[in-house]
């Protein structure tokens, strides 16, 4: 039998999956890796670190496997859209580290600068720039360690970077140049050279084949060499695809099958650490506020656009970490443990619980519909209370509001991209959560889909991996034939009339704090240094 090895890199460890051309997965193992915080907003890794979780994963994942190693017909990574930076010397990051994490806002102020420029660029990108790109990073670094970026040979996101080290050949996946980088792929010249020599870093493109024409996602990157062969624990010469960003992948996992003709009403969700939702069209569309429209993303010829939530899943462990009534530290039981006491009291007590608690989810800025990530969370309700309830009340005006602001993204998407979404297909962590499912299920406005498929990013890259093994002639046929099977949730008509009245006070809180975020933009203008003798 023909087994197909999918390697998901996330933001706290990597993952292995290996499955079957039907998309039936017969093996899987994770181990972790530390993601390192030196400074406020700074979140990086050490590459090997990276490295030596995916070995182990793979090793333990191929231990499980009916026939070994000798049936892997082919491979694919994906990751976390993250960089890596390949210098001389010592590693090019304060703390030790040479990756810096997709989640890292140390470049706001250079997103900024970017926007102020006004280019053509950032009509791909919603109208603004995110500070979770590389640009702003790569930039930052530049101004702020000159000494580090004279050193730096390459830069890649970190799912080409996997493939590199697999392989020993550098090459670059159109999926993170469109996605995360100042690059169209639609245009003759698809650099925006003119944009990085204007802020002075135009000798980006000069290193390590960022120049080169990149692969589609599923073309043969290269094969697995002897070293990292023996490293992995599997043959030397499988396949390796051109890989992906996670979420890209966690979509392609959840569209199920006759996608086609579902493709404008259908909104691919991955709720993790964060929050991704991907919708395709076969045509340009600009959206404000919203990433995209990007080319080639994921299926050649079609643009994929790009809303989210910079903190979701991560939201929820800091109320699990944070609140003096917590019971523990966060964990995927105790995760569960709280949902199932909070929707025992929604049963008991209805909408009255937690009734004038309420958030605008942006705590580390708004992906989508504003796109500014220097925005920050609002909530109503708090007091001194430090209690059992006030703890579950805390948790559950947090989920309520993730799930609203989806309604809101969604609505969005209608209003200003064409789209006619009215279907969700959930993947990712958000899934094992009781709690959230069924807010997701009542509140958003749209049939809530969940699938059988127990690791839908690593299928999705599963199905990446197809293409490279030969298995199918291109992704919307592996797609058919590996999709799982997919369950429609119907909404509870009660709930539903509750988040309505819900979302009308999330709406106005999210105006108010907009214009208040205005306001305090301009009172920070009005005394720009601390003057001397100042308290």
């Amino acid at each position: 039998m023909n087994h197909l090895l999918a390697i998901d890199v996330g933001t706290l460890s990597a993952r292995a999956g290996v499955f079957d051309g039907e998309g039936t997965l017969h093996a899987t193992a994770a181990a972790s890796f530390e993601l390192i915080k030196p400074a406020e907003h700074h979140a990086i890794y050490r590459m090997e670190d990276i490295w030596t979780a995916v070995c182990r994963a793979v090793a333990q994942c191929i231990a499980q496997t009916p026939g070994g190693a000798k049936t892997i017909a082919g491979l694919a990574f994906d990751a976390t859209s993250s960089v890596y930076i390949d210098a001389q010397g010592e590693p090019p990051l304060d703390g030790g580290g040479d990756v810096i994490c997709w989640m890292d806002h140390r470049g706001e102020a250079q997103a900024a600068e970017v926007d102020a420029t006004g280019h053509r660029f950032l009509s791909h990108v919603g109208g603004s720039l995110s500070p979770e790109t590389n640009l702003p990073k790569l930039l930052w670094l530049k101004r702020n360690r000159p000494e580090a970026w004279a050193r730096v040979r390459g830069v890649r996101d970190l799912c080409d970077e996997l493939a590199r080290r697999a392989t020993s050949v550098g090459r670059h996946s159109v999926c993170g140049l469109a996605c995360k980088w100042p690059y169209l792929p639609n245009d003759t010249e698809p650099w925006c050279q003119d944009l990085l020599d204007d802020l002075g870093i135009g000798d980006l493109t000069t290193l390590d084949h960022l120049s080169d024409r990149p692969g589609k996602v599923g073309e043969v990157h290269a094969t697995v060499s002897k070293k990292a062969a023996a490293e992995l624990g599997i043959l030397a010469g499988v396949p390796v695809a051109i890989g992906l960003i996670d979420a890209e992948a966690g979509a392609l996992g959840v569209l199920g099958r006759n996608y086609l003709a579902r493709m404008n009403n259908l909104l691919p969700m991955i709720g993790g650490t964060s929050t991704c939702y991907m919708p395709f069209a076969r045509d340009e569309r600009f959206v404000p506020g919203v990433w995209g429209p990007f080319k080639d993303a994921v299926f050649p010829g079609y643009w994929m656009h790009e809303a989210g939530q910079s903190l979701s899943g991560t939201a929820l462990d800091a109320v699990l970490a944070h609140h003096p009534a917590s019971p523990g530290q966060p964990s995927s039981e105790l995760h569960r443990q709280t949902a199932n006491r909070i929707l025992k009291l929604l049963d008991e007590e209805g909408s009255g619980f937690a009734a004038t608690r309420h958030i605008v989810p942006d705590w580390l800025g708004n992906r989508a519909p504003l796109g500014d990530g220097r925005v920050r969370a609002l909530a109503t309700g708090l007091g001194t209370e430090t209690g059992e309830r006030s703890f579950l009340e805390s948790y559950y005006a947090t989920a309520r509001a993730l799930a609203l602001q989806t309604r809101h993204i969604i609505d969005h998407l209608n209003a200003r991209g064409r789209y006619a979404i009215d279907s969700v297909a959930l993947a990712g962590g958000h899934l094992h959560n009781p709690l959230l499912v069924r807010l997701y299920r009542d509140a958003i406005g749209a049939k809530l889909i969940v699938s059988d498929a127990k690791e839908p990013v690593l299928l999705g890259t599963a199905m990446v991996a197809s293409r490279a093994a030969g298995l199918y002639p291109d992704l919307f046929t592996a797609l058919e034939a590996m999709a799982p099977r997919q369950t429609t949730l119907e909404p509870d008509p009660d709930w539903q009339l509750a988040h309505d009245a819900a979302y009308r006070i999330y709406l106005k809180l999210f105006n108010v704090r907009n214009e208040v975020e205005v306001a305090g933009r301009a009172l920070e203008a009005l005394l720009p240094h601390k003057r001397s003798g100042a308290l």
